[in-house]
């Protein structure tokens, strides 16, 4: 039997209520313990610029190592 059309609203509607009575407070929490991407200052680190894998210094680089 197929469902009506206000059948298919009010069960979006309950999967939205769900949704954000139960998976969002419960990710906020999460985020509130730790944080996921894990970003801290680094005091020690001179920079934060990582140099791609297998990148070589460019030419004025090169320049100014040479002196």
């Amino acid at each position: 039997m197929p469902r009506s059309r206000g059948t298919e609203r009010l069960l979006h509607a309950a999967l939205a209520a769900l949704y954000f009575a139960v998976v969002t407070p419960a990710g906020l929490c999460v985020r509130a313990v730790r944080d996921p991407l894990r970003r801290a200052w680094d005091g020690d680190r001179v920079s934060y610029l990582d140099r791609p894998a297998g990148a070589r210094p460019g030419r004025r680089a090169a320049e100014r190592a040479d002196g």
